[in-house]
């Protein structure tokens, strides 16, 4: 049972410590390094769903089986895809391009997604205001592209656009769900002793809690404060990546060439 926990406008469930990418289904042993494909694999059943969130404060009635299938799809690919062409890098990265591109190899599961634009924020690590300044600037990002998108594309848009955040080699995933006004954050790695992946959730105009969450997370669980933060933006619009309007592109990267590559 995933342990419930809220801080102020948000709420949060921390999974069982089996319940992770490396210790969780028929091809844990793969989960090291399967993160991106974990986070790209759930975004993407996430927009196949008819609807996903409905209450910040309820799990989704499904969150347990599709993280779980997420998990065990990143995995299987990873063992099958990239394992069994690098048969002598035990440990390689992915980025998000490469990581489409394997799982696009498996045809059943039907990858819609498409990587709108990457771009990436950098960190001052010796502020004293770490936590809050990454996260207001985080959420500034999250909130002026969620604007743009739904200019960009007009009346036609997905309800759904997605955020993998790439930091200190870790990905997750967070879901902006315009229909139903919730930002959620998906990551599937073990934290701490005590606990397996996590998922936290609450409402769009509240997105700054999750990400002040986040970044407090991740000193607290991983002592990591990271220097820098990759972003790419998905969805599954047809064509998304047509649709970047002047207003993105002066912060928008290469979409096809992140400078590293990550788990």
């Amino acid at each position: 049972m995933a342990i419930h926990e809220t801080i102020d406008n948000l709420n949060i469930w921390w999974f069982p410590r089996d319940f992770c990418q490396s210790r969780f289904g028929e091809f844990q042993q793969s989960g090291t390094n399967s993160c991106t494909l974990i986070s790209l694999i759930l975004a993407d059943k996430v927009s196949k769903a008819e609807r996903f969130y409905h209450r910040v404060s309820n799990l989704p009635a499904r969150g347990w089986e599709m993280f779980g299938n997420a998990m065990n799809d990143g995995n299987r690919v990873y063992h099958n895809v990239i394992l069994a062409n690098t048969s002598h890098v035990r440990n390689l990265n992915l980025n998000i391009p490469d990581a489409i591109a394997a799982i696009r190899t498996q045809q059943r599961m039907n990858f819609r997604l498409e990587e709108w634009f990457y771009t990436h924020m950098d960190a001052d690590i010796s502020s004293p205001l770490y936590n809050r300044n990454v996260a207001m600037q985080l959420s500034r990002i999250f909130q002026i592209t969620l604007r743009v998108y739904q200019q960009a594309i007009g009346q036609s848009a997905q309800p759904h656009l997605f955020a993998a955040i790439i930091a200190d080699s870790r990905t997750v995933m967070v879901t902006l769900d315009v229909r139903a006004s919730i930002v959620a954050l998906f990551d599937s790695h073990q934290h701490g002793r005590d606990a397996g992946a996590v998922f936290a959730q609450c409402t769009l105009q509240n997105m700054d809690d999750l990400l002040f969450w986040f970044i407090s997370m991740l000193h607290n669980v991983y002592s990591s404060r990271p220097v820098i933060f990759e972003i790419s933006f998905l969805s599954a619009q047809p064509g998304v990546a047509k649709h970047i309007p002047p207003a993105i592109k002066k912060f928008a990267g290469n979409i096809k060439k992140p400078s590293k590559k990550y788990a």
